[in-house]
């Protein structure tokens, strides 16, 4: 069977001089493998193919059988890395607590322990309030990603 730490080692390879970086591998029942990479500016669709190939090069298809999806990271997932939040500093994000919910606003800046944002100034409603002041929250209680804006 191949193992995570075999993928990983591939991508790694695979990405050495680029602002590429692997985020996550995954291996699931029948041998389905999903890399997921992300990168200082921007991953497309040639960059997967080409980690694909480089992979599939150094695997033996007659030893092992096995499904490879190499994907981009992408707005959906969650920032898990400092390398992902230093390109999100001064940007919008939407930080998901148990205590509040949903904030979005402004990352000001994060360390290993803690995130700080600046909310989004938003009208009061009967709902929702007006928070003043920048919010810190403990990075391992939160979950992080890029906002959405339309």
């Amino acid at each position: 069977m191949i193992t995570k730490e075999q993928i990983a080692t591939l991508t790694e390879e695979a990405l050495e001089g680029s602002d590429r970086f692997l985020v996550e591998v995954k291996v699931k029942p029948g041998n389905v493998i999903e890399v997921y990479v992300d990168s200082d500016t921007s991953v497309t669709i040639d960059n997967c193919v080409e980690i694909s190939r480089f992979i599939e090069s150094k695997q033996d298809r007659d030893v092992e059988d096995y499904e490879l999806s190499v994907l981009s990271w992408g707005l959906s997932g969650a920032l898990r890395m400092d390398r992902q939040m230093n390109k999100y500093v001064g940007q919008e994000v939407e930080v998901k607590t148990k205590e509040m919910g949903k904030v979005q606003g402004k990352l000001v800046r994060f360390d290993a322990e803690t995130v700080e944002i600046e909310p989004v100034k938003k009208k009061a409603s009967k709902k929702k309030t007006v928070v003043e002041g920048n919010l810190t929250f403990e990075r391992k209680a939160v979950e992080i990603k890029p906002a959405i804006i339309f």
